[in-house]
């Protein structure tokens, strides 16, 4: 029964639709970011996520790393170190063709 509880304890968003995806990462503790050298808001590509902590691909680094014909650099970061993960969604996705229903007007 404890087991389950601890279990419990993880986020509690899916962001497995976010996988390959552009979002930014907030860190709760500038030390950590300063340790991995990111900054404050880490924009990049969400490469994996489990219940331990995500995996990201900075866009700078990404950049860089692809610009030298080398490979890609993928951070893991901890959900301790996360404050918040952010996912941009393009407006237009959510607009509906609006269907007129009821009596037309002569």
């Amino acid at each position: 029964m404890r087991e389950m509880k601890q279990e419990q304890n993880g986020p509690r968003s899916d962001l497995s639709s976010s996988l390959d995806k552009d979002v930014v990462v907030r860190f709760r503790s500038e030390d950590y970011q300063n340790k991995l050298g990111l900054e404050a808001d880490c924009a990049g590509r969400l490469v994996g996520v489990d219940r331990y902590g995500l995996w990201i691909e900075p866009a700078e680094a990404r950049k860089a790393a692809l610009a030298e014909d080398q490979p890609v650099s993928h951070y893991f970061i901890p959900w301790d170190e996360i404050l918040t993960v952010i996912r941009r969604q393009d407006a237009s996705l959510f607009l509906t063709k609006k269907e007129y229903r009821g009596l037309r007007p002569q």
